[in-house]
């Protein structure tokens, strides 16, 4: 692994010290440029009746940063295919905590049809929704140029309806057709997706999980943990999971881990013991959790082998 050694930003008298590349911070949040509302697409949403406009928020490293190409992710907030949007949830600090690192990336809205559509019965809200993700990503590789993007490493995550969405796009057969939201003539494919209390079965706000989840108010018969394993070009897999999740069930989320385990994916699972749904305080209060997140999206995205983010003034050592 190769190593940044700050230089000429060290006080005077201080001894140089040494950033690992994509696992220690190279910039402060000051530093970081947020775009806001851009558009990435549009798409016709079935429960409102009207064309709508997609946006994402963009968070780019600083002017100085000088790299060629920059690996990238889009982010995917939760909501419960009801509400949300590019601010919601975590994904704002989870972006920072990306692009300080040296990710550029994008968190990303999507149409909301859970009303029409109940979870139950239909997966039109999902299908719908990783369609747009699939324009953002899309979107990603058509600005490439523009934000020096390596479009060979980009990356998608979600939490809640989000991970689901991420899910969809990785790993379910329905769900690999482009979709008419945007950016056509461009890839959507990811190297590596992310899944933050996430699942594959129609199961969910339940009332019991343990020893198996009862009493949900979602609750039917759609199940695409079959679907992985079945096709060509998925994806490795990171998950993010509490045992203690009412809204996602574990037991659910398990169920992909092990299924991608079982058709030889590289896959990785945080299993946070007594955590709730989307459990970002825990997860970033153990540094073992963030550096396992590092390790495997490191090895995953091959970052070993792409240009190191460096400070302003620093200087790079191989």
């Amino acid at each position: 692994m190769r190593a940044i050694v700050l230089l000429a930003t060290i006080a005077p008298g201080l001894v140089a010290v040494s950033a690992e590349c994509f696992k220690d911070f190279v910039w402060n949040e000051d530093e970081i440029t947020v775009q806001r509302n851009i558009k990435y697409g549009s798409a016709f949403n079935n429960e409102t009746g009207e064309e709508v406009d997609l946006l994402l928020d963009a968070y780019l490293p600083p002017d100085s940063d000088k790299r060629a190409l920059r690996p990238a992710a889009v982010l995917v907030h939760g909501g419960g295919f009801l509400g949300g949007n590019q601010e919601s949830d975590g994904q704002p600090r989870f972006a920072m905590e990306l692009v300080r690192r040296g990710i550029v990336t994008v968190s990303i809205n999507y149409r909301q049809m859970a009303k029409t559509y109940h979870l139950s019965d239909s997966d039109v809200a999902e299908l719908s929704a990783t369609e747009d993700a699939r324009a953002a990503v899309r979107f990603v590789r058509k600005v490439a140029k523009d934000y020096r993007i390596d479009v060979d490493r980009i990356m998608i995550e979600g939490d809640s309806a989000g991970a689901i969405t991420s899910l969809y796009l990785g790993y379910v057969k329905d769900a690999q057709g482009e979709g008419q939201s945007g950016n056509p003539g461009y890839p959507s494919n990811v190297r590596l997706v992310v899944s933050v209390s996430g699942q594959l079965k129609a199961q969910a706000y339940c009332g019991q999980v343990r020893p198996y989840p009862a009493g949900c108010q979602v609750d039917g018969p759609i199940n695409h943990v079959a679907d992985i394993g079945s096709f060509k070009g998925q994806p490795p897999l990171f998950m993010i999971h509490g045992t203690d999740d009412y809204t996602v069930p574990y037991v659910n989320g398990k169920a992909v881990f092990d299924a991608a385990k079982a058709a030889n994916i590289p896959a990785s699972l945080v299993t946070i013991e007594g955590a709730r749904h989307v459990p970002w305080d825990q997860f970033y209060a153990s540094s073992a959790y963030m550096d396992q997140f590092l390790t495997f999206t490191i090895q995953q995205m091959d970052l070993k082998n792409a240009e190191c983010p460096q400070p302003k003034g620093s200087a790079l050592v191989v």
